[in-house]
């Protein structure tokens, strides 16, 4: 991968964890500010708002990087990505849906199916069963900005792939 694509990936992944972070914080400040102790379980739980959260954050968030790269590939203000062959995370992401919408659908399903219950299992083994509204809103800003910053590379290239 070249510098200048790796600069380019680093500038635009630091832009979206900034943008996921504060919406996600906001979000949860004007949701749950009012509100007693949230708990794990139950419709208004923690467990269920994190499932539902990881879905939301991974469709939109895809379907917009994605669009935003294919438009930049097609303006010519960026390269086409190229999978590599010989790495076998290029060969299965190679074979995403060309459709924005589909890859994006992907990517969310990916989100609930894995970085949900990790995050779940880890709340779990450390015990979490309530957690007051602020802590939560810390707690789920900074979860937003890393699972976003660890995605986010993957997401560009797939956009950036022809």
């Amino acid at each position: 991968m070249t510098d200048t694509l790796n600069s380019y990936i680093r500038k635009e992944t630091i832009a979206n964890v900034v943008i996921n972070v504060v919406v996600t914080a906001a979000i949860v400040w004007f949701t749950k500010r009012g509100g007693g102790t949230i708990l794990a379980g139950g419709e208004e739980g923690f467990g269920i708002d994190i499932i539902v959260s990881a879905f939301l954050l991974f469709f939109i968030m895809s379907l917009v990087v994605m669009a935003i790269q294919k438009a930049r590939v097609k303006s010519g203000a960026m390269a086409a990505f190229t999978w590599d062959a010989e790495r076998r995370l290029h060969r299965v992401l190679g074979r995403m849906p060309k459709s924005v919408w589909l890859s994006a659908m992907l990517f969310a399903v990916f989100a609930v199916l894995t970085i949900a219950p990790i995050t779940l299992g880890l709340a779990s083994v450390v015990g979490l069963t309530e957690i007051s509204p602020f802590d939560y809103m810390i707690a789920k800003a900074l979860w937003a900005g890393v699972v976003v910053a660890i995605m986010n590379r993957i997401i560009i290239q797939v956009g950036l792939a022809t």
